[in-house]
Order: C-alpha cells, then structure tokens, then sequence
C-alpha cells in the first residue's frame, strides 16, 4: 500500500495570524457588569429594609390617639413621655407624646398640621373641686415636661387613658402628680363599693399597685396631720395617732434624706435608661441583619434565575 505523506509543520516565531473566518467574539454583558449590580442591590435592599423598619417600629412612633397605644405598652407598663399642651377643667391633661427614641425630621413640618394630644386622667383618685383648681391654676402646668405610665383606658370615656403622671420640675426634681394630691388633701382613692374601681383592681394588676401606693401615701400624709383638704379628723384620738407619721415625714424632709433618695433616683433612673438604650439598639441591630440577609437570599436566587433565563435564551439563538 502506498504510504501516505503527513502535512508539513511550520514554524512560526511569531502569533498565529488571525482567521478571518471565525465569528466574532460575543462580551456577556451580566458578566461584566454583575459584581457592580450585586453590590448595588444589597446595599438598596440594606437601605430599604432598614427604613421600613424605622416606619414600622412602636419604640420611633409618636401617638396621637389613645387606640394607637400598644396594649403591650400598657401591659409591661412602659414609661412614655411628653409634654402638657392643656389642662382641662374636668382636671384631664392634654399631653403630645415623644417617641422612645427620636430620629431627626428630615422635612420640616407643615405651618397648619394639627398635633394629636393623648387625654390623661390621674388614675386611681377621686379628685375634688379645689383639687381640679389646684391642678387647673396653681401648678401651671402647661408646656411642662412629664413621664406617664397607662395604667387602664378610662371606663365609659373614649379617647381617655387612666394614667400614672410624673411632673418634671427641674433637672433633678420630679412629682407624682397621683401622690401629690393625695398627700396635700386634694384628692382620695375611691372607696371599694365603687364597681369600676373595685373591677380594676381585680383585674389590673398595675392599677391595683397604684392603689396602694395612693392608700399608703393617705396614711402618712401632711394633709390628714392638719385636717385640710377633703380629710377631717373627728377625735383627738386622731391627732395622737398622727404623731409617729408626723415623725417619719420630718426625717423625709430632711435634706439629708431628700439628697439620699434623690442620688437613688438618678443612679435608678440613668441604669433603667441605659438598659433600655442597649435592648433597643441590640433589637434595631439584629432586625437589620435579619431583613438584610433575607434581602440577599432573595436577590441571589432571583439572580440565579436570570442568569438560567439567559443563558437558555443565549443557547436558543446559537
């Protein structure tokens, strides 16, 4: 048989020339520009999810009707704050709430916007007519700074919250407003045969510590010592029997005591806040995470699917 030659090689020092034959070559466009519109999209879903979570959040709102309350707030007893807008003559307080924490207005509001006030009443009293005077006028409350706790909505009142009220009086000086009119004779706790009260202390557990609190705060009183107010003393029995809280309200009185209890309260107050400030920060933390992570899964499998899609679409045209 006859053998057949091989094709000679040729060796080239240079590239190989360019075949003017071949197809061009196609640049993937998904390739090229796919680490830029990943990165883009998880920061936009980082930056959305974070916003609806600031929107949706109780601890960033401001409430402006008494239904907008969580019960959870008014079952953990969570302290609120604000400020007195108006005092009613009935003795309610007209209150704009303050958020939890407060997050920067970015636009400014509206010259004709109408602010919602939460309606307060001091819960757990029984107020008389020179205690709504001495709400209404002598304490001038109005545009003073106060912390309350709801205690219960108010029975047959819409719109109406029963209410432990805290004045701030300076930087270091608060009052409750609940105890003050007790212990100044303003004010009592109703008695037990009145329905709505004895049915909230069975079923209201805040509402029944409060009561005692007032009831505690009517036995040691500066107003039961001198018979002002709504308290009368009959008998001089009475009067004997005042002296040892008329002992225990000198030692309050005293600035030692007064500087004791007041660097209790502060150091009270600033470990509660600062409790409260790291919870809140840890929860706004973790749900950001949580909503970024879940923003990514979806990203990446609806990427996934385009890029399946794609290439389908790409073997289909070859």
């Amino acid at each position: 048989m006859a053998e057949v030659a091989a094709p000679p090689i040729v060796v080239s020092d240079g590239p190989p020339a360019a075949d003017s034959s071949s197809p061009a070559k196609m640049v993937d466009p998904v390739d090229k520009y796919a680490a830029l519109v990943v990165r883009g999209t998880i920061v936009g879903m980082g930056l959305l999810g974070t916003a609806l979570f600031l929107r949706n959040s109780r601890i960033f709102a401001k409430f402006e009707t008494a239904s907008q309350i969580p019960k959870e707030f008014i079952r953990k007893e969570l302290e609120l704050k604000g400020k007195i807008r108006m005092v009613l003559p009935t003795g309610e307080l007209r209150i704009e709430h303050e958020p939890i924490v407060r997050l920067p207005r970015l636009l400014p509001r509206k010259k004709n916007a109408k602010v919602g006030l939460l309606t307060l009443r001091l819960a757990g009293l029984d107020i008389s007519k020179a205690g709504h005077t001495y709400i209404t006028k002598d304490l001038r409350l109005a545009n003073k700074p106060v912390t309350f706790t709801v205690i219960k909505h108010a029975d047959a009142i819409d719109d109406t919250l029963d209410a432990d009220v805290t004045i701030k009086k300076s930087v270091f000086t608060r009052t409750n407003l609940n105890v003050d009119l007790v212990r100044r004779g303003y004010a009592r706790v109703p008695p037990p045969e009145h329905p709505s009260h004895l049915k909230a202390i069975q079923s209201v557990p805040a509402y029944s510590r409060l009561v005692q609190k007032l009831l505690m705060s009517e036995k040691v009183q500066v107003a039961d010592r001198r018979g002002v107010g709504v308290w009368e003393r009959d008998t001089w029995v009475e009067t004997m029997q005042s002296y040892p809280s008329a002992m225990g309200g000198i030692i309050r009185a005293n600035p030692v005591t007064k500087f004791v209890v007041l660097l209790f309260n502060v150091t009270r107050d600033l470990t509660i806040q600062g409790v409260k400030l790291t919870q809140q920060t840890w929860a706004l933390i973790v749900a950001t995470c949580a909503m970024v992570a879940a923003g990514y899964r979806k990203f990446a499998a609806g990427v996934d699917r385009m890029t399946s899609a794609y290439d389908r679409v790409k073997r289909r045209l070859k």
